[in-house]
């Protein structure tokens, strides 16, 4: 670690050099994740799965993959590799419920993609009209719904495609014959029927390829020891890979895109009134974890949060975070960015220990499609409800770019202020929203640096530069 500041040529540059620098910096880790080598197996048993095998095959060689994601499901033993060929397309979920299996690639091109929406429903038969003008159904229940995304070119890094705009249940009893703008939609969780407003006539007709993200992990489970290596994660409502309390857990190589947006627990709350609260994040470990590793991956357009560790103060039992490290990621066009807690709960023991996070980009904070009406709270570098028990927990050399909400959010916590915060980079517009820290917001403005010492961070880079033309 080093104690030298971290990019300060950056002051010193015009706005228009300084976001060239960035940009070149960021098409750099876009291409380290991209250009990754294939997981080289150890010794272990190998399962290949490509789209051109039978799962009447057993797997164990290239020449005879299986083919699906139910099959992988089957016949996974614990220690196993997964290798997915690479260019192909896979559909489904997998429960990650065996210690210390490896999920990763084989082949050449792009990355193989696992994606969560069940199929492509760009097909006049899967969509029929109801009583409303330009409102249809679909013909298949689907729980859940978070995300619609329409035409996607499957290239890595197409920020900007078309999706449908949710349209939630309030208590003033919206349905769908309340839908009145194109494309948007309407997922009816009492009856499990999605619905979309389509200006154009049926959707099926209308697209050449319909994805819908509902809820369930792409990869959920809690499992040991387990890797995620080279792979691109797709159109789930939820979590990209979602787990609980686990130990070992590395994601590294990684594309995620266009995920997330369903609702987080029941319709109804237990008052009654409709659940509102929407969520889903790329990585994600919702309770303890002794190792977890997120490294070199390719996160943008993620409804919630790029990565994260969090358990909250309202849930029961202990919880342990140790040996955490965030490393050479960059995120894009999400909402939170680098999200984590641990929240104190009387008579249950917190505690979080060797927390390191450098060299992650995260940039265009407020932008994505899953940030549309709350833009102006997107917290780029999030500490909320942190216990008090904490040990070497440092953020260092990392860049926070441009965002509608805030660069940096704690909240009043007591641990906060054992966190080792330096050398990172802040760049937004002068006078922009810039941080919320214990309960009081700040601009960004000539007191930035003053205002970072109320987080001790140590020799911060300061750019100011005018916000991007950019909207979704």
């Amino acid at each position: 670690m080093s104690d030298k500041q971290f990019m300060p040529e950056l002051e010193k540059l015009a706005p228009a050099d300084a976001k060239r620098a960035l940009d070149l910096k960021a098409q750099e880790m876009k291409n380290a994740v991209i250009c990754t080598p294939n997981y080289q197996p150890k010794g272990e048993r190998v399962i290949y799965v490509s789209n051109s095998g039978c799962d009447c095959n057993d797997g164990l060689s290239m020449e005879k993959p299986i083919r699906t994601l139910a099959k992988v499901q089957e016949i996974t033993q614990p220690g196993d590799t997964i290798l997915f060929k690479r260019g192909d397309h896979f559909r489904g979920n997998i429960q990650v419920d065996k210690d210390g299996v490896t999920y990763a690639s084989y082949g050449e091109g792009v990355k193989p993609i696992i994606d969560s929406s069940a199929r492509n429903y760009a097909d006049p038969a899967l969509w029929q009209e109801t009583d409303a003008p330009n409102v249809y159904v679909c013909t298949e229940e689907l729980n859940n719904v978070g995300l619609i995304h329409f035409d996607p070119e499957y290239t890595y890094g197409q920020y900007n495609e078309l999706y449908g705009h949710m349209k939630l249940r309030h208590e003033d009893g919206f349905g769908y014959k309340n839908l009145t703008g194109d494309l948007d939609f309407f997922s009816d969780r009492e009856t499990n029927k999605l619905y979309l407003y389509s200006e154009k006539g049926n959707p099926g007709e209308r697209f050449v390829d319909i994805e819908i993200g509902a809820a369930g992990n792409t990869f959920g489970g809690w499992a040991h020891n387990v890797t995620f290596d080279g792979l691109w994660i797709m159109h789930t409502g939820c979590h990209g890979i979602g787990s609980g309390t686990t130990v070992n857990r590395v994601v590294r190589n990684c594309v995620f895109s266009w995920l997330g947006g369903s609702m987080l627990g029941g319709a109804r709350r237990a008052d009654g009134s409709y659940n509102t609260t929407r969520f889903g994040n790329a990585v994600e470990i919702y309770g303890g974890c002794e190792g977890y590793t997120v490294e070199n991956n390719w996160m943008y357009q993620i409804y919630d949060t790029a990565v994260t560790h969090q358990y909250g103060h309202y849930s029961e039992g202990d919880c342990i975070q140790h040996d955490v490290l965030y490393r050479d990621n960059l995120m894009e066009y999400c909402f939170w960015f680098i999200e984590f807690y641990d929240g104190e709960r009387p008579g249950t023991k917190r505690n979080i220990k060797n927390v390191y996070m450098t060299n992650n980009f995260c940039r265009m904070g407020g932008y994505g499609w899953g940030c549309k009406g709350r833009e102006g709270g997107a917290p780029m570098f999030c500490g909320s409800h942190v216990c008090e028990d904490i040990t070497n927990f440092v953020a260092e050399r990392n860049v926070f770019y441009q965002s509608l909400g805030f660069l940096v959010r704690f909240e009043n916590d007591p641990g906060v202020k054992k966190i080792v915060v330096r050398n990172n980079v802040y760049v937004n517009p002068k006078g922009a929203k810039f941080a919320h820290l214990y309960d009081q917001d700040y601009r960004f403005d000539d007191s930035a640096k003053e205002t970072l010492k109320l987080i001790n961070e140590e020799e911060p880079t300061i750019v100011f530069m005018p916000a991007p033309e950019v909207r979704f």
